[in-house]
């Protein structure tokens, strides 16, 4: 199982470009995080803390498919320091008005500032796997073993950032995250081998935006949704076992979810399927809504942990069969700016899930509240459904296209289709 992962890792470049990312996406998991402990203590407020977070979120969504399209026109190297450019002063400006000052309007507005220059680095990486793999059947092994990355940032990330904070200052979690940030996608954009070709000048205008492109708004629509588990189900776990009287679990609870989805991330990858992409991805929700569901009719806290477990299984395939099929039906032109849709999917679900479950607890208590994962896992069905035809059509559409490795460089070679 593992020799397929190794195949990949050993491709010219891959180690190197991959380790770097998994660097710098530990700010993912971290600086959200880190914000809320840094302006918890400085203003006494979760509110303002919630709301900074929030800020630092939603314009990192909104503006970065903007500037991934630039990427795409104009290389990594080109645009990605220029953002880390704006996002270092930005958090230092935040960090110190945190610290020295009581006001609250220049934080919310270096939030703003630090959100929207964030580097997308998961996109970054992931188009610079599919330089390498283009039509390969290894494509969704590389990206399988990204989601793998992701999983592991987002179980190390959040106890790393409290230790951080609590033990040392706590500014200490945002700065470190903001290091790791700039110190791997430095790493990352210098490694020019294997740096994605730029489309040129005429790309950052012409044809249309990538969420406009066939397919596209309809994997990002149920990538919103999964955002929506996952920011519903960690409010309504750590307030479920408070009530249970059992709050020290929670961590445990939460990461048993992680562990079932790492679990199936390696698997998943690991296999040779031959059902088209489409039809994995669809497959995939409908596992997912099912698993899903009964998570608010569980009631105990070890039926919940075993529910949430399982659903943890089911949530690997989605990705992972999502962002490979976003990658087969999107042009190569267009492919940072489309997985960055995917991203900004994921934490507008997470940023509006979040203080919905949160609502739900305090009206109705945490068990209710798991009726939002639920309900995000059917809608992601419901919307999969919806769109499969189109999305059908543009997988089996899509020109496949075939990458070799000549000298270290990746050369393109188009296959007829029968």
């Amino acid at each position: 199982m593992f020799g397929t992962y190794l195949e990949v890792l050993r491709l010219p470049g891959a180690l190197r470009f991959t380790l770097s990312g998994l660097l710098a996406r530990m700010q993912l998991s971290m600086a959200g995080l880190g914000a809320v402990m840094l302006l918890s203590a400085s203003r006494g407020s979760y509110a303002v803390a919630g709301t900074v977070a929030a800020l630092y979120a939603v314009s990192a969504a909104l503006v970065g498919p903007q500037v991934s399209r630039l990427i795409d026109s104009f290389g990594q190297r080109r645009i990605v320091p220029l953002q880390l450019a704006v996002h270092l002063p930005a958090v230092a400006g935040l960090v110190s008005f945190a610290v020295f000052t009581d006001l609250n309007w220049p934080v919310f507005v270096l939030a703003l500032f630090a959100g929207s220059s964030t580097p997308a680095v998961g996109a970054l990486v992931r188009a610079r796997w599919s330089n390498l793999l283009r039509g390969s059947p290894q494509l969704r092994t590389a990206f399988a073993w990204e989601a793998l990355i992701d999983e592991f940032v987002f179980i190390v990330g959040p106890p790393l950032a409290t230790i951080l904070a609590l033990q040392i200052t706590p500014s200490a979690a945002l700065i470190i995250a903001t290091i790791a940030l700039v110190t791997g996608t430095v790493l990352l954009i210098t490694q020019r081998s294997t740096e994605p070709p730029a489309a040129g000048r005429s790309n950052a205008t012409s044809g249309r935006p990538a969420i406009l492109l066939p397919g596209v708004a309809g994997i990002t629509a149920i990538f919103v949704l999964l955002g929506g588990i996952f920011g519903s189900y960690e409010v309504a776990t750590v307030a479920f076992a408070k009530e249970q009287g059992a709050p020290a679990v929670a961590g445990l609870i939460l990461a048993l979810y992680a562990v079932g989805s790492l679990a199936a991330g390696v698997v998943y990858g690991a296999l040779t399927l031959r059902a088209p992409l489409s039809k994995q991805f669809l497959a995939a929700t409908g596992v997912l809504a099912v698993v899903t569901f009964p998570l608010p009719l569980l009631g105990q806290l070890w039926l919940v942990a075993a529910g949430l477990f399982v659903a943890g299984i089911a949530c690997s395939p989605v990705l992972i069969a999502g962002t490979a099929l976003l990658e087969h039906i999107v042009p190569s032109n267009r492919l940072t700016e489309a997985m960055t849709w995917n991203a900004s999917g994921l934490a507008v679900g997470i940023a509006v899930a979040s203080p919905l479950a949160g609502v739900v607890i305090d009206r109705h208590g945490a068990a209710v509240a798991y009726w939002v994962t639920a309900g995000c896992g059917v809608l992601a069905f419901a919307v999969a459904a919806v769109v499969y035809r189109s999305l059908r059509r543009a997988d089996l559409g899509a020109e496949p296209t075939e990458k070799v490795l000549t000298g270290g460089q990746p050369q393109s070679l188009t296959v007829e289709k029968a």
